[in-house]
């Protein structure tokens, strides 16, 4: 009894001790204000109305444990942000903003960094506005923060800030220039990072070379193909996400030496924009375990790599999954390795891949046992990607499997290379539309159409329901049983370990409706593509039946057409909704080389108004071509929300 006594009044005199001290360091916390207009050097700096001016005056702070930096919004400063101290993890350091207006500017002008911490932890970065730009391009970064020899460093949050216009070099390398950098170098003693969030940032325009990287310089391992010695020192804890990525010259964003790194949430739009060497979207390098989902990744330029993913060397167990891939020159996904080095047990599941270009995935190198399923493939009329690419990079791929995946193949390249694999299963997989060259043979292979309710209409990676499977498709339910699959699909659904699932990156029940069989029939893409032109056919904002976009002919003749996959014996309705500025003018909207004569329908109303068509291919036919035609006059005639359904 005496002794538990004693034991509870020791236990309150820490509480109380303990509290007091944290009361204490509360207390001690000061608030420092920086104001690029009205503040002076000479003031206290702890009020608003007491702000300090120049960069020179924070960077001489040591700023301690629960203290708040805050720069004034509308300020604008030139040079290095750089104060110094670390926080604690019950007081981390701030710097923010106050005031309103535009976020408060600073412009590193040429130097190696515009925000910058060295050997200092527990640090929130917040709401900045950061350029570095003085008119020629340098090794420079906009955050930049590095840990060297200073062991493990915890708590770097940089949430917020909106980085652009980093005129930085292209050199690859570790040191290169980045719009934000946590970087380890090397030195006497072996450091890391733990606890890295980097959440909410606009990187871009106009930033070189990568967007967001982590990198060490503890990287060796034989994994990543290092013969020397093993000083592989990965930091942990690490999330990169709700980030928007655009116009960067090389990489968009990039874990490297990382353990667990979470990656999701992001948007890349548009990377490897100037650099001129191999660069994809999202990726990880010497990285085991890392998950990448929930991503967008489009815009891509070049096919020097210009996926919108990758799974590279020097990893174990990278998982890719619920991430929405288009338009990207190199295609949605390079899985690969040097001879030396290692890839294996890489994951790529329930993505979706529209319009994506060169080929939808690289395997290059002597992989092992990656597995690539319930993905699902598009690729438009006038395509020449090839849906599977397989190259030699020191050796070809020695085991991969593609199961359940479904590739709607409006056009198509030649799937390359793939006998040069060690250990191929391609298995419950579906193929529809164009069968070329090299498609490989699957003992459950369906070729009928997968009925996806509106192919090719994504327009990001929460409005893809033109994936979903439509009531009736043969790939509902046939696919094959995979075990620790994820337990759901694209879209949240469920899927079961024990139950059949479906094909494709949805598992959900067949969705109501018939399947539009019309690619692009709103032009919500802001394109033509896939239709075809001749002579004056062109997609233009307004004029809209509904949405933002119509296809216009500016004259006559003129006509927009585009090539459909049908069914053979089947009937099909085709509608749309067709105008003219000039009611003498009339415009058609019509079908033909479907195995009968052709149709179509007059219109000479100058408002929109619904036209539609029914018609039966052939005993052979397994294509149709439907058109907006304007047979004469300078008048336009416009066109919108076309559509094919099956009845």
């Amino acid at each position: 009894m005496i002794t538990t006594l004693i034991r509870s009044l020791g236990l309150t005199m820490f509480l109380m001790l303990s509290g007091a001290a944290l009361s204490a360091v509360t207390a001690s916390a000061a608030t420092y204000y920086m104001d690029s207009v009205s503040g002076n050097d000479a003031n206290a700096g702890t009020e608003a109305n007491t702000a300090w001016k120049s960069l020179a005056k924070i960077n001489a702070l040591t700023a301690q444990p629960g203290d708040k930096i805050l720069l004034k919004r509308g300020g604008s400063w030139t040079g290095t942000l750089s104060p110094k101290g670390s926080g604690t993890a019950s007081a981390p350091i701030v710097m923010d903003n106050y005031g309103t207006g535009n976020l408060p500017l600073i412009n590193g002008n040429g130097n190696e960094a515009t925000v910058y911490l060295y050997n200092q932890q527990y640090w929130d970065i917040n709401n900045l506005e950061i350029t570095n730009s003085n008119g020629t391009s340098s090794r420079r970064n906009g955050i930049y923060v590095v840990n060297e020899d200073a062991g493990t460093l915890k708590h770097i949050h940089l949430v917020g800030n909106n980085i652009h216009d980093v005129a930085g070099n292209n050199v690859k390398d570790g040191n290169g220039s980045s719009g934000i950098k946590v970087r380890t170098i090397a030195g006497k003693v072996k450091s890391n990072y733990q606890d890295i969030l980097i959440d909410g940032n606009t990187v871009g325009p106009r930033v070189d070379r990568t967007g967001i990287d982590i990198n060490t310089d503890y990287w060796c391992r034989p994994d990543s193909g290092c013969g020397g010695t093993n000083n592989w020192y990965p930091s942990s804890n690490v999330m990169i996400s709700n980030n928007y990525v655009t116009d960067v010259g090389g990489d968009g964003i990039v874990p490297m030496g990382t353990q667990g790194a979470v990656v999701q949430y992001n948007t890349v739009n548009g990377f490897n924009m100037r650099s001129g060497s191999p660069n994809a979207g999202i990726w990880a390098w010497n990285a085991d375990n890392t998950v990448i989902q929930y991503n967008e990744s489009f815009n891509g330029h070049s096919t020097q790599d210009g996926q919108g993913f990758d799974v590279d060397y020097g990893q174990t167990g990278t998982l890719v999954q619920y991430n929405y891939s288009h338009d990207n020159d190199g295609g949605f996904i390079l899985i690969c390795q040097s001879g030396s080095a290692k890839n294996d047990s890489g994951i790529v599941r329930y993505n979706i891949s529209q319009n994506d270009k060169a080929r939808v995935f690289q395997l290059a190198g002597p992989t092992t046992n990656t597995q690539v399923y319930n993905n699902t493939i598009y690729l438009p009329q006038g395509s020449t990607t090839s849906p599977i690419y397989v190259n030699s990079w020191d050796g070809y791929t020695k085991s991969i499997s593609f199961m359940n995946n479904i590739w709607m193949l409006q056009g198509a390249g030649n799937w390359q290379d793939l006998s040069k694999i060690g250990n191929f299963t391609f298995n419950y997989n579906t193929i529809a539309g164009v069968h070329s060259s090299g498609e490989p043979a699957d003992a459950n292979k369906l070729t009928s159409n997968p009925l996806l309710a509106d192919a090719g209409s994504g327009q990001s990676r929460n409005a893809v329901d033109g994936y979903k499977l439509v009531s009736g498709s043969s790939s509902i339910g046939s696919g094959a049983v995979i075990a620790n699959n994820g337990g759901k699909d694209y879209y949240g659904n469920g899927v079961s370990s024990t139950s059949t699932p479906n094909r494709g990156a949805y598992n959900g029940a067949g969705v109501s409706g018939p399947a539009n069989l019309m690619i692009n029939g709103g032009f919500e893409q802001a394109t033509l593509t896939p239709w075809s032109n001749w002579n004056t056919a062109s997609v233009v904002s307004g004029s809209s039946n509904s949405g933002g976009y119509a296809v216009q002919l500016s004259g006559g003749p003129g006509s927009a057409e585009q090539l459909v996959y049908l069914e053979p014996n089947s009937t099909y309705t085709f509608t749309g909704y067709v105008k003219t500025a000039d009611v003498s003018q009339p415009v058609r909207m019509g079908v033909k080389n479907y195995g009968g004569a052709e149709q179509y329908s007059v219109v000479s109303n100058s408002s929109y108004t619904k036209a539609t068509i029914t018609f039966t291919t052939g005993s052979s036919n397994s294509t149709a071509v439907v058109y907006i035609y304007k047979p004469s006059g300078s008048a336009k005639g416009y066109g919108d929300d076309f559509t094919i359904t099956k009845n």
